[in-house]
């Protein structure tokens, strides 16, 4: 139970809600059921608790008090020993580095201070020398707006005026000299400085003057956006004409084909209505107002170093809506401490914002019907946290009538039935508190429901293994995105997800059958979590038993334990332990009431582990004796798809690469990729990490064996070929062909082109 309000300031939010709630667990507000229905009745009861509505503002208060001891805030000081590391860089021709060095200084100069622009403009000029011509320019636009000095501004016009006839854009080359030399002969005095500037400008009027006409800042860049097949559904937003949402009492509202979509269309291209990136993961790199990569350029915030964006349109963007709201947040260091709720907060300032798809987002399921009265309750108060945190940490109540700016948005029939928070009656009279509160409530609730993880694919690479490497799926925001969000779910989905940004892109995995539903999965599939876990994540998230035929097929049952199975000593199938002595044969049948296979076991791990310390210590021959030994005992008692084999010949595969043993390492990892396509189906991101393994062994052989009239060398050639199509083809389903691993593989099919060309294969 709560008792000090003075204690409680001090936790962390998850501590201080779990408290309250406990607090609240046999109140009227937790024991009345009626009390659940509508979010507007949770705040109300919420806000009228003494002691939740005090704890809640100290926490907040104690959390800003703290804000100037924070690491992670404006530093004059350090910004100007990134400055200086960076100027020392810059001297010594080091100009990637210093670029780096620059952008920490702008990242850290408090705003208003003079150290921000220089920092801005000091990156431009090693942008410059890096030959960066269109990032430089977008560094001097950026510092010019920031206020650096106007007595020195005709440097930076002088470098944009030569970035502008590098690009070959001869108007604005023109208009950046014009502009140097009005500043020049307004803050330079004649002398022998202006002289040398007055020859500068001379030059480059000439280098001008020399240029063709054209047509200035045209962007001819194509959008790198998909269409959908069979065109767009002018009922279903973003969506494609071959599918359209239905609704039943049993399934509710889902998506079905209403024609025959063949594997790899895409049947939905949509962009987030909301999103926030993982501002606190320290490989952040995405902008916070487009979720595109920003390389080692970014615009930062001038208030928190949390937030960068990719260019000034976007800073400019933010600034002038949603970021004015959120950013001292940031500097509280609030937004580590919520989760999901953060990404509420930008559905409301979106919502505040535009009429643009408000009806179909409120329209989105709560489950607040289904949800246990004290999730409702700790969901419940941190909506009123984040709305005493804009009532009392930003202008958010002064700058936006919120009333005014919903009302006429909603369809007061729909909203009554989809759980709404308001009735007709209450709606215009409730106060902003209990409006805005209820507003932030029912948004955590759909996002529970609804988020998405946008996710990018990256490549790490195993030095290890020659410099192989393979591909990490890696989440970098969190969105939502209403059209998408009709589609139910299914443990075997036939559509999968894919992002350009922060746009989602889906696409059908196989062939889909006029009328047969269109699903997705909500979290991991049949062939990555056991039937009992996958359900409980279901219904503790997202409040449904799951009845897809993966959770109600008899043959789905004991499909991941394949993989772990001893083998029958009568037809080598998977063993399933029906006790701790007898198994069952998931292939003839067959009771096996003793299995003597411990022993072995034990050898083939003690091989495995001592193959290890070799690889550790370079001694490769050694390991490749061990690990054969314990590949042998394993194939003897494990079931042929077992993943303690598969990751056996994986080993093997890498000990022969690293040994430059080309053909050995196919042959073993070959095996390997039959497992993997078992396991986890055919168009994985496991299959298509194997299949690059394979083609980069596949190219070194090809690349490095002299006797290329041999049928291995013949053989390979053709394998090489139809593995390289192989991976395209899954890449293209699963991410895209704008994804920067198709073009890795279209590189590898052009050295092998480059091979083939003297054979007739």
């Amino acid at each position: 139970m709560v008792r000090n309000v003075r204690t409680t300031a001090e936790m962390p939010w998850d501590t201080l809600v779990s408290s309250l709630s406990c607090m609240l667990k046999n109140s009227p507000l937790d024991g009345d059921g009626n009390g659940l229905k509508c979010e507007t009745q949770v705040i109300t009861r919420l806000l009228s608790d003494e002691v939740v509505v005090k704890s809640v503002k100290a926490w907040l208060k104690n959390l800003y008090n703290k804000k100037d001891k924070r690491e992670d805030k404006k530093n004059l000081e350090v910004s100007r020993i990134f400055k200086s590391c960076g100027y020392k860089e810059f001297q010594s021709k080091n100009y990637a580095v210093s670029v780096q060095s620059y952008t920490k200084s702008a990242v850290y100069a408090p705003s208003g201070s003079e150290d921000l622009p220089v920092a801005i403009a000091n990156r431009s000029a090693s942008l410059f020398y890096l030959d960066r011509w269109q990032d430089c320019i977008e560094d001097i636009k950026l510092a010019i707006k920031l206020d650096y000095p106007k007595s020195l501004r005709y440097k930076l016009c002088i470098r944009a005026a030569q970035c502008y006839i590098k690009l070959g854009k001869k108007r604005a080359a023109e208009e950046a000299i014009v502009q140097a030399h009005e500043i020049i002969n307004e803050f330079i005095v004649p002398g022998e400085k202006k002289a040398r500037l007055e020859e500068q400008i001379s030059e480059i009027r000439t280098k001008i003057s020399c240029m063709e006409d054209n047509v200035d800042d045209v962007d001819t860049t194509k959008s790198l956006l998909p269409e959908v097949a069979f065109g767009e559904n002018p009922n279903f937003r973003s969506a494609s004409q071959a599918i359209e949402v239905k609704h039943t009492s049993k399934k509710g509202r889902h998506i079905v084909a209403n024609k025959k979509i063949k594997k790899g269309q895409i049947l939905i291209v949509e962009k987030a209505f909301a999103f926030v990136s993982l501002i606190y993961d320290n490989n952040d790199n995405v902008c916070h107002n487009c979720c595109r990569s920003y390389d080692d350029t970014p615009m930062p915030c001038t208030e928190c170093i949390d937030t960068k964006y990719c260019n000034m349109n976007c800073l400019d963007e933010a600034s002038s809506s949603y970021h004015r709201w959120e950013c001292p947040g940031n500097q509280m260091g609030l937004w580590q401490e919520i989760g999901v709720a953060y990404l509420a907060l930008k559905v409301l300032f979106k919502c505040a914002t535009t009429t643009d798809r408000f009806n179909e987002v409120q329209q989105l399921v709560t489950n607040l019907d289904k949800l246990t009265p004290t999730d409702v309750i700790s969901y419940g108060i941190t909506a009123v946290m984040l709305m005493m945190y804009l009532s009392h940490y930003t202008e958010f109540f002064r700058h936006v009538n919120i009333k005014d700016c919903l009302v006429m948005k909603f369809k007061y029939n729909d909203l009554i039935t989809t759980n709404c928070y308001f009735s007709n009656a209450n709606f215009v009279t409730e106060t902003d508190e209990v409006y805005i509160s209820s507003l932030i409530l029912r948004h955590i609730l759909q996002i529970i429901s609804n988020g998405y993880a946008i996710t990018k694919i990256n490549t790490t690479t195993d030095k290890d293994r020659d410099n192989l490497y393979t591909l990490q799926q890696d989440r970098i925001a969190t969105a939502i995105y209403p059209s998408a969000s009709m589609s139910n779910h299914s443990c075997d989905p036939n559509i999968i997800n894919s992002f350009i940004d922060q746009y989602l892109i889906i696409k059908a995995t196989r062939d889909i059958e006029e009328g047969e539903e269109v699903c997705h999965c909500y979290g991991s599939d049949f062939r990555r979590v056991p039937k009992a876990e996958r359900q409980e994540m279901l219904e503790s998230q997202y409040c449904f038993v799951c009845d897809c035929p993966p959770c109600s097929v008899p043959e789905y049952e004991y499909f991941m334990k394949k993989f772990t199975a001893m083998k029958c000593p009568q037809c080598s199938g998977p063993l399933s332990d029906i006790t701790t002595s007898s198994y069952s044969c998931l292939d003839c049948g067959a009771d096996i009431f003793e299995v003597n296979y411990v022993f072995k076991l034990r050898q083939a791990q003690a091989r495995f582990d001592e193959a290890e310390i070799c690889m550790e210590n370079g001694r490769y021959e050694e390991a490749l004796v061990h690990l054969k030994e314990c590949f042998y005992l394993r194939r003897d008692v494990l079931y042929k798809y077992h993943e303690d084999i598969t990751v056996t010949m994986d080993v093997i595969a890498k000990v022969y690469s690293g040994l430059e043993q080309w053909l050995n390492a196919i042959s073993y990892l070959e095996h390997s990729i039959v497992a993997i396509e078992e396991r986890y189906g055919s168009t994985s991101i496991e299959v298509c990490n194997e299949l690059n393994k394979l083609t980069d062994i596949c190219i070194k052989y090809l690349q490095e064996e002299s006797n290329t009239a041999s049928k291995f060398y013949k053989n390979t050639l053709k394998k090489t070929r139809r593995y390289l199509n192989q991976a395209e083809e899954i890449i293209d389903i699963t991410y895209g062909p704008w994804n920067e691993v198709y073009q890795e593989i279209a590189v590898k099919k052009q050295i092998l082109s480059s091979i083939l060309e003297n054979f007739n294969v």
